[in-house]
């Protein structure tokens, strides 16, 4: 009998030992969801570095008020942001950041837009070390997020009783990422360039008008930059198409020849342009020989909203170029819209900051007559780096590049007539081909990281354009391998995955309990024996 009670004690050992190693190796997470996520931007320019350094995410989730974000993942909502909370976030060590954002964003108040306005270009300014993401809100994350932010853990807990009681009661999250460390890509950005030529005389005098395609925001997929500087590549494929019918007979043709420029990496110190630049003057191309004799440089950015200012980089003199194109686009607003006022805003170049203030700066610094129009009042101007920059006034667009297509056309044919107007009746801007552009390019993912030379967008500008000038050529400038004067990165999408797991200090009191628990079956099991024996030998007694 003694030996089968041996034998029931090892089986029921053998029985608890393999139920301790099922129990401790069972997996914490009870469920797991999956859901795209946008890194913030990270790029390089001159050496320098920029946005987000990493994509790192394996930490628990926290609300943005919890008492514990160091190397937690903080979940954040738009009405939570703010500059101050994003810089005591990273300052105290915040393993990622994950903001949602709401998917019909013309629900957002003013002050929250104002206030994101106010991140991205803080944030923007300098590397961040905390892996930042943005994600669009959806119901599972929802709910992550309204579990993590009214639920009672442990950071909040007063005593640590409560602390212990929380552990046991509530639910964790753990936000992972398995994406590789973002690398850098084989970076390039392009022009898009055509020209109107008059054939009178074999050389003319000539200007360019000028703007940047690309958009830009805190994350490459969020930015759609609809008035900057949508509506400056929508203005200047119109004015191309009325200018050519201005064009379109030779003996009326004004005698000076005009260059279109679009061009990437607006936001990143309009660097295609400047390589453009830098290039054709350099060259012995026409586009540098024009570019060496022109007149006057116009860049048009940011024109979709009410207000327009032409930025110079000094007061320009009587009887100077610059002079008469801001009198050609004084007298156009007068006679077209007197309503609108053209404020004219001198700027010097600040040749010790390496990053310029406007478009028409890089054409300055070669001795280029040139300015930028625009309703921004100032480069500082809150909104001109904005991802919910999503549309634009389309009165406000039309009036405008109305008076900029008349300007123009005043100034290559040499008219300061007041009763004169050249586009009227039906020389017009087309409102629909403006509002349709703008839509197109709001819509389409035009960021500098992410163009290829087969991008819609580039195909778009230059089918466009081709329909109205000609000599459409598209270039493609590389960054240098050794030393790329700019850089950007990978790793701008991922999918993130949210884990229902326990906290973890929860694991470890269960696994204590568990081997308390087990030692007591253990002490139990070693003492049948000993038990059975006496019981055995005391029925032995009563009997004898």
């Amino acid at each position: 009998m003694l030996e089968t009670l041996n034998d029931v004690s090892r089986s029921l050992g053998s029985f608890w030992s393999i139920f301790t190693i099922v129990v401790l190796c069972a997996p914490a997470a009870i469920a797991v969801h999956e859901f795209t996520a946008y890194r913030m931007n990270q790029y390089s320019i001159s050496n320098r570095d920029y946005g987000c350094k990493t994509n790192m995410v394996n930490f628990e989730a926290r609300s943005v008020n919890a008492n514990v974000v160091t190397r937690r993942c903080v979940l954040m909502s738009m009405g939570e942001i703010s500059v101050d909370r994003m810089r005591e976030l990273i300052a105290h060590k915040a393993g990622s950041i994950l903001i949602s954002i709401p998917q019909n964003t013309s629900s957002l108040t003013q002050d929250e837009i104002d206030n994101w306005n106010e991140v991205e270009e803080v944030l923007m300014e300098q590397p961040v070390d905390t892996s930042v993401f943005f994600t669009y809100e959806q119901p599972h994350l929802n709910d992550i997020y309204h579990e993590v932010k009214t639920g009672l853990n442990s950071d909040h807990a007063a005593t640590a009783a409560a602390a212990l009681g929380n552990v046991f009661h509530s639910n964790g999250y753990q936000i992972v990422s398995y994406d590789a460390v973002p690398a850098p890509t084989k970076s390039s950005l392009y022009t898009v360039q055509g020209k109107l030529s008059t054939l009178s005389r074999e050389t003319n005098p000539s200007i360019a008008i000028v703007a940047h395609f690309d958009s830009f925001g805190i994350s490459p997929h969020l930015a759609k930059s609809a008035n900057g500087n949508g509506s400056g590549v929508a203005a200047l494929l119109e004015i191309a198409r009325l200018l050519s019918k201005l064009y379109s007979h030779p003996g009326n043709a004004p005698k000076y020849d005009i260059l279109f420029l679009l061009s990437g990496g607006g936001k990143l110190n309009y660097l295609a342009s400047k390589t453009w630049l830098d290039k054709r003057m350099a060259s012995d191309s026409p586009e540098g020989a024009m570019l060496s004799e022109a007149e006057y440089v116009l860049c048009i950015d940011s024109i979709g909203k009410s207000g327009l200012n032409i930025h110079v980089s000094k007061q320009p003199k009587p009887g100077t170029p610059a002079h008469q194109m801001l009198s050609a686009l004084q007298e156009a607003a007068s006679l077209l819209y007197p309503n609108i006022t053209i404020q004219n805003i001198p700027k010097k170049v600040n040749l010790g900051n390496p990053l310029l203030a406007w478009h028409h700066e890089i054409f300055t610094v070669k001795r280029i007559s040139a300015g930028t129009i625009s309703n921004y009042p100032s480069h500082t101007s809150l909104g001109r780096l904005n991802s919910f920059d999503t549309h634009v006034d389309g009165s406000s667009m039309y009036k405008h590049t109305h008076i900029i297509a008349e300007a123009i056309a005043r100034y290559v044919s040499n008219v300061s007539d007041d009763s004169i107007t050249i586009f009227s009746d039906y020389a017009v801007p087309n409102g629909a081909m403006l509002d349709r552009s703008v839509e197109f390019l709001s819509r389409t993912n035009r960021a500098a990281v992410l163009l290829q030379r087969d991008s819609p967008v580039i195909s778009f500008l230059e089918q466009t354009l081709g329909k109205y000038i000609s000599e459409v050529i598209v270039s493609e400038f590389k960054a240098s391998k050794k030393d790329p004067e700019f850089q950007f990165y990978d790793q701008t999408e991922t999918k993130l995955f949210s884990y229902n797991v326990k906290p973890a200090v929860f694991d470890l009191f269960l696994a204590i309990a568990v081997f308390v628990y087990l030692g007591a079956v253990y002490l139990f099991v070693k003492s049948v024996p000993v038990m059975m024996t006496y019981a055995y030998q005391l029925r032995k007694l009563k009997s004898s």
